[in-house]
């Protein structure tokens, strides 16, 4: 039987009520007592990382988790890390970087209803984590209403559906069938030993256009000392050009020339950045810009965040952002 550790940080499934509504306060003895099922599944040990709210988790939060992982990694046969829904996806993100050639299973999961309300989503979600941590196969993923996702591949796009998440670009990873976990597809071959980064760079800033948007605000992110600055444009990832009073081209000029990394990705969710479709979007690379790709933003944020500690090299960081 697989031994798998239980990582707990809060969040909705922990939350019982406060004076100001939900707050995370269910420790993680007690979530696991109200699922006898687990025994059947593998051997339980768990860990009280934190018992936070998901919106106040902070970079070095993702690095705790990561180091757990780390440090009990020969130890356990996989890891399920409870979390709350809303940065969930950015976590599961940054673990599926920071952890580079994971070896074993990562596995988030959370609910939308707290685990002791008798309509809780929260104890089919942590089942099927577990069952897909003690399939062993290696990896980050985040596991929700039956769906497995590639950790770098996860975005909610609901704040109270039980299908929370979504898989972006790509199939889910796996679906639960019953009691059993269904792979899409075989694991992906490992590209190298296991690595743990354990710098993250957070000088990351995440620019959304909107429509009249004065590109000097650009240039005082550049002044203010951030190193990547990621724009969300518009369609296929463009941005307003000299046909516009509003021209963002000399604003990217001026802060890739200080070493600023440049990426354009796109407000839509699905199919990704085109930088070579359209003038708008040619422009913008012309200027300094590299594409995002089809990664979500979450994905490209910390992604940046566990490169530019390595290099701040424009033509390293764009072979190596889509990789």
């Amino acid at each position: 039987m697989k031994k798998i550790c239980l990582l707990a940080t809060g969040g909705t499934i922990a939350s019982e009520a406060g004076d100001n509504g939900l707050r995370p306060q269910v420790a993680a003895d007690k979530m696991l007592r109200l699922l006898p099922e687990l025994k059947e599944i593998c051997s339980l040990e768990y860990r009280e990382l934190m018992s936070l709210d998901s919106s106040n988790l902070l970079p070095e939060h993702w690095q705790r988790m990561a180091s757990a992982v780390a440090e009990l990694r020969e130890e356990f046969d996989g890891f399920v890390i409870s979390h709350g829904t809303d940065t969930m996806a950015y976590t599961a993100s940054a673990l599926y970087y920071i952890l580079e050639n994971i070896d074993k299973p990562v596995v988030l999961t959370g609910a939308q209803i707290p685990i002791e309300d008798p309509r809780t989503d929260g104890k089919r979600n942590l089942l099927t984590a577990f069952r897909a941590a003690a399939s062993g196969r290696a990896g980050v993923y985040l596991a929700f209403d039956g769906r497995i996702i590639q950790g770098n591949r996860v975005k909610k796009l609901y704040t109270e559906n039980f299908s929370a998440f979504l898989s972006i670009n790509v199939k889910p990873a796996g679906y639960m069938s019953g009691s059993k976990v269904s792979w899409t597809a075989a694991a992906p071959a490992a590209r190298g030993a296991f690595r743990f980064h354990e710098q993250l760079d957070t000088r990351v800033f995440v620019l959304k256009l909107i429509p009249g948007m004065d590109p000097e605000i650009l240039m005082a992110l550049a002044d203010r000392g951030y190193h990547a600055i990621i724009i969300e444009g518009y369609g296929s990832g463009g941005v307003p050009t000299g046909d516009s009073p509003k021209n963002f081209l000399p604003a990217i000029e001026y802060a890739a020339q200080r070493g600023v990394i440049m990426v354009c990705t796109t407000q839509c969710i699905y199919d990704g950045v085109h930088l070579d479709r359209y003038e708008v979007g040619v422009l913008a690379e012309k200027a300094g810009a590299i594409s995002g790709g089809d990664l979500t933003i979450e994905a490209l944020a910390a992604r940046l965040m566990v490169l530019l500690p390595q290099t701040r090299d424009r033509e390293a960081i764009k072979k190596q952002l889509l990789e």
